[in-house]
């Protein structure tokens, strides 16, 4: 686990490397990976992306249908810091294997807010 002021200073581009956001808590309890990993294939595909915020935690926007009811949801969103919580290393893994494109936000010195997509959609 590595603490925020670290995560939210990486470059857009790192986040293409999920096994550099596990922590200790993903060896403990490996079958928390694969739920998780699992979970971020199903964000992936029920959403129209993936976006990871200035302070590392993510967020899926545009379009999830609930497989259940047919709702149509327009977000989900989390306090889980990629790199930060457990297993979120394999929940961006999902993402990463997703269709969903990938967007990372940056904050710059001046405090605007940038967005790099690291990742295009796929079918």
């Amino acid at each position: 686990m590595r603490p925020y002021s670290i995560l939210n200073a990486l470059p857009p581009e790192a986040f293409l490397k999920s096994e550099d956001f596990a922590t200790e808590y993903d060896e403990k309890f490996p079958e928390l990976s694969e739920k998780n990993y699992q979970e971020g294939l199903k964000y992936s595909t029920e959403y129209g992306r993936i976006i990871i915020r200035t302070n590392s935690t993510w967020a899926a926007e545009g379009g999830g249908i609930d497989p259940v009811t047919g709702a149509i949801h327009m977000g989900a969103y989390s306090y889980e810091g990629i790199g930060y919580h457990g297993h979120t290393a394999a929940l961006l893994r999902g993402f990463l294997d997703g269709p969903a494109p990938i967007d990372v936000e940056r904050r710059q010195d001046d405090g605007s807010v940038t967005t790099t997509r690291i990742k295009e959609a796929s079918k």
